[in-house]
């Protein structure tokens, strides 16, 4: 079990998305590792394209390189693997030009890919390709991504009677690299009768909070930040609270979810710990 809370910040350094997590992985409330990060920065680059004059030479290097945050729970082992499709899918994208648009395409989709050819000294200039990546484009690319692991899975077909294995939870946080506000994502894996399993994901509002995990404790947090004061930040609050429901459920024989316990602040594309208790 997990616990990670997430919300957006506001004022100050503090500005962006905050996440406050614990770092047990156990199994059957054995405590199998302390101290894992459930929270980690997930880079985001674009390819640049090459010419010479208007011979287009390939991709090189990166036009644009910037970072969101990734939070998991759930099975470590399939969610490592889910971000590393994360990583790889957001890692490296493509402007292009296809079906007469200009388009920002995964590396998986190569056929869209642009080709070497001649183009028109008047195309692929930084006025058409800056404001192509978005981001609900970076949230549908990390859709694709745990869809795509999902995808390979299916072919050993036994996703349906081994569905706990597979289940996992992620929340992105993201700056929007046009209008420069923060966005937040939540992504579950969920039970589907046709393919096994499936993706399911939503927009996190920006007077609400992504929980994780373990779930049932939402209500009780979505509470404690309502009675938040002008002079408290709800990062802390938040915090606060995850460490309570720690000292709670460890107090009980709970092993699901403990400390250490970190607090994050997603300020731009950095990934900052603004807080910790061990």
């Amino acid at each position: 079990m997990t616990l990670v809370i997430a919300g957006y910040s506001s004022g100050g350094f503090e500005e962006g998305i905050y996440f406050a997590s614990d770092s047990h992985i156990t199994k059957n409330n054995s405590i199998l590792v302390k101290g894992f990060k459930k929270v980690i920065e997930v880079p985001i680059r674009v390819k640049r394209l090459i010419f010479c004059d208007e011979w287009f030479n390939g991709y090189s290097g990166n036009k644009y390189e910037s970072a969101c945050t990734i939070a998991f729970a759930g099975s470590s082992l399939v969610a490592q693997h889910i971000i590393n499709s994360i990583k790889n899918h957001l890692g490296e994208l493509y402007p292009t030009y296809h079906d007469g648009n200009y388009k920002i395409v995964m590396s998986c989709e190569e056929s869209k890919h642009l080709r070497q050819a001649n183009y028109d000294k008047s195309m692929f200039t930084d006025h058409q390709l800056d404001n192509l990546l978005d981001a609900e484009q970076i949230s549908n690319i990390v859709s694709h991504s745990i869809e795509a692991v999902l995808k390979q899975a299916r072919q050993y077909g036994s996703m349906s009677h081994l569905f706990t294995a597979y289940q996992a939870e992620f929340i992105l946080g993201v700056q929007c690299p046009q209008t420069r506000e923060y966005y937040l994502y939540q992504y579950e894996i969920v039970p589907d009768e046709e393919l096994g399993a499936k993706v399911d994901f939503f927009k996190i509002e920006k007077n609400a909070l992504a929980v994780i995990g373990a779930k049932k404790f939402k209500e009780e947090a979505i509470k404690e930040l309502e009675i938040c004061s002008d002079d408290e930040k709800p990062s802390e609050k938040m915090f606060a609270f995850l460490n309570r429901v720690i000292a709670r459920e460890t107090s009980i024989g709970n092993n699901g979810i403990g400390k250490p316990s970190g607090l994050y602040n997603m300020h731009g594309s950095t990934l900052i710990r603004i807080g910790f208790e061990s």
